[in-house]
């Protein structure tokens, strides 16, 4: 249990910390601090161990932080794309 639950654990924090390069990269706020949330979060699970079912909500919580924040990326890659593109001239 306790492998799984680090293993777990460390792929969210790769994908946390991808998450922050591509948002710091891309000058994107919100996705960066949903990932900059989610590490302290897979630290706090790693630490308290298999005790419990704190460890497992814990990385839940970092998980859906993960997700949420590629989502708003995404959502706001697409709507400054939008944006970029202008209006169109036949309206």
């Amino acid at each position: 249990m306790t492998a799984a639950l680090t293993a777990g654990g460390a792929a969210i924090a790769v994908g946390d910390l991808c998450l922050i390069a591509i948002c710091w990269r891309r000058r994107s706020v919100l996705g960066g601090v949903l990932g900059a949330a989610g590490i302290p979060l897979v630290v706090f699970a790693i630490a308290a161990g298999p005790t419990g079912d704190r460890a497992e909500a814990t990385l839940a919580i970092a998980l859906a932080l993960l997700i949420i924040g590629v989502g708003l990326y995404g959502l706001g890659q697409a709507l400054e794309r939008l944006l970029d593109g202008g209006p169109d001239g036949d309206a």
